[in-house]
């Protein structure tokens, strides 16, 4: 059973792919903190660095991004470039950009400055792959590049027709304002989360999107409905005065991907640790010592890991080199097939994750692609009083958790006013904007939110008083 779970607040949106009661992925978007990847800008060429072979370009952001150039490149300082973010801005870099335009669609992605026609390695069936490009040979698209989406199998001519002229109309639209105006500009901004979700991940065999936004509720409606009106009945709006994760019991789950020990089923656990240069990921027997020998126990345990490792991989959007130290075995053939079945759970995740092998030591290196922020970012902030080593709750989390008190105390009593004691970290947070965020939800939902700082509460702290 799959379903959405699309929570909507005022400043941090989230939505969780949960699968037979399990967060599978989530995607947040914070208000505060726009993203810009995917996003395609009318940039003017700052600097040329011809040994790098790279460039940086104005699109308008308080950074310059980072172009690589590609060899016998003809570009100079002070020239207009059409340009997309690929990659977001990281510490004191910028984001890096590519001229490679591409603008993905429900089934196929455009890619206008291309000509070729690539279809997805995870479609396998070759006489599905024949069908696809047939019906695509028979489609203008106008001399320009087309990648074929996994979402694609068993889809008829009129879909990929749809999404093309979908695609190019965005397109058509994008160089109509590339040509008015001067300097830098954005001229095409992707999706919001909600809706980059329902076409990115979307299935028709999702059983429920619940969603707690009336409007959003509308808008996603409106957008399934065009794809396919049967979509309709599948969404569902939630009660706004209760807290969506937590009715549905996948707040727990959530919590557990945010901590360094995760239990398995079987009373073994996992531990994750990550350091500056990799993450590293060890398995444990724990309370579990199995009903046969030692070997299959092992084996058992690290079969149970193989599938719970990938789940916090992906949920916990880690990236980079994972090394992973599964209980030793002494069978070869047990080896082979934990290797096997982590790439295989591997597999599930739309970001690509390649199992490398196995090392003398019997350390799994796996390498998997970065692709946005990890859980860890959303929700946790450098602790001011153990120099990282800890963590405190970030401020948009913290002004979600009020939000959600309000939303709690606005559904079940009549109160008009609610005091808030926070620690010293959390109300210096909050105070830093004069309070605007708090000022913005005791406004939203009419009522009245006073703040005091109360020094004996431990830093991540904060109390409601009625």
């Amino acid at each position: 059973m799959k379903r959405l779970l699309v929570d909507i607040g005022l400043y941090q949106s989230k939505v969780a792919y949960v699968e037979d009661d399990k967060i599978v992925d989530l995607f947040i978007q914070d208000k505060m903190d726009e993203k810009l990847q995917g996003n395609i800008y009318r940039g003017i060429v700052k600097n040329v660095l011809l040994g790098m072979e790279a460039a940086f370009v104005d699109i308008g952001i308080d950074k310059n991004a980072y172009l690589k150039l590609s060899k016998g490149h003809n570009i100079k300082t002070g020239q207009e470039v059409l340009v997309q973010v690929n990659k977001e801005a990281i510490n004191d870099k910028g984001p890096k950009i590519t001229q490679e335009i591409s603008i993905p669609g429900r089934y196929l992605v455009l890619m206008p400055t291309r000509d070729d026609i690539a279809i997805s390695n995870k479609i396998k069936d070759k006489e599905e792959i024949k069908r696809i490009k047939s019906i695509i040979e028979e489609i203008d698209i106008k001399g320009m590049g087309l990648i074929i989406r996994t979402d694609a199998i068993d889809k008829e001519k009129i879909d990929f027709e749809n999404d093309i002229n979908q695609t190019l109309k965005t397109w058509n639209e994008i160089q109509t304002s590339n040509k008015l105006g001067m300097g830098s500009k954005a001229l095409y901004k992707d999706l919001d989360i909600t809706l980059k979700v329902i076409r990115d991940v979307f299935t028709s065999d999702f059983e429920k999107i619940i969603v707690n936004n009336k409007q959003e509720y509308e808008k996603i409606v409106d957008v399934l409905t065009k794809i396919d009106k049967s979509f309709k009945n599948k969404v569902e709006h939630f009660d706004e005065g209760l807290d969506l994760f937590d009715y549905y019991k996948v707040k727990k789950d959530l919590k557990t991907a945010l901590n360094r020990k995760v239990w398995l089923k079987n009373g073994a656990y996992i531990i994750i640790d990550k350091t500056e240069a990799m993450t590293v990921i060890d398995v444990n027997t724990g309370k579990f010592t199995g009903k046969l020998g030692l070997d299959e126990t092992v084996f058992k345990t690290n079969l149970e890991a193989c599938k719970e490792i990938a789940r916090q991989i992906r949920l916990r959007n880690v990236a980079g080199i994972i090394i992973i130290d599964f209980i030793d075995m002494k069978k070869d053939n047990y080896k082979q097939q934990i290797l096997k079945k982590l790439q295989i759970y591997l597999n599930k995740d739309k970001t690509k994750a390649r199992v490398l092998g196995m090392t003398n030591l019997g350390l799994v290196e796996v390498v998997r692609k970065k692709s946005n922020d990890t859980l860890d970012k959303y929700f946790k902030t450098e602790c001011i009083y153990c120099s990282g080593q800890g963590s405190l709750k970030s401020k948009n989390k913290i002004l979600n958790d009020i939000e959600k008190e309000i939303i709690r105390i606005k559904k079940h009593t009549n109160l008009e006013k609610v005091m808030f004691k926070a620690s010293n970290h959390i109300f210096n947070l909050v105070k830093e904007d004069d309070f605007k965020y708090v000022k913005e939800i005791s406004k939203y939902y009419d009522i009245n939110i006073e703040f005091s700082e109360d020094k004996d509460l431990t830093p991540n702290k904060i109390i409601t008083i009625y």
